[in-house]
């Protein structure tokens, strides 16, 4: 296989004060993962998240701002990953899990349980530490 960089996009956003997540599936592994996807050619970060998250949960979603990145640079294959974060507010409530069948499901979290799943990126510990400043921010 041949070495790959990818940039993905990933949206932070509260319904009811929790922070939404879903679970992807791959090799009988399933895991935590902030709601997003790969940027495609010609398509700009914002409307990427903006359409990850309708294909992922049906959300309208409107992009506030970028928080962060992280890189992923995986030992097991070579794909070299970007994760681009930003801070997003759902349109709407109501979600339904797409048809992609690498996603489980979804689920939603205060604060104090985020140290307490596997997430990748591993980025549990930025998580809490802005989550409060980040749901102020789209209250």
């Amino acid at each position: 296989m041949k070495d790959r960089f990818r940039i993905r996009v990933g949206g932070m956003t509260f319904i009811n004060d929790k922070l939404l997540l879903i679970t992807h599936i791959k090799n009988n592994k399933e895991y935590w993962v902030v709601p997003g996807g790969r940027v495609e050619f010609g398509e700009s970060a914002e409307q990427a998240s903006i359409r990850e998250f309708k294909e992922e949960l049906d959300l309208d979603i409107k992009v506030i701002n970028f928080l962060f990145y992280s890189e992923s640079l995986p030992t097991d294959y070579p794909v070299h990953t970007l994760n681009l974060f930003f801070l997003v507010k759902s349109l709407t409530n109501d979600i339904t899990l797409g048809k992609d069948p690498i996603i489980g499901k979804f689920d939603f979290f205060n604060k104090n349980q985020i140290n307490n799943i596997l997430l990748y990126p591993k980025i549990n510990n930025i998580i809490y530490k802005e989550f409060d400043t980040w749901l102020e921010k789209i209250s």
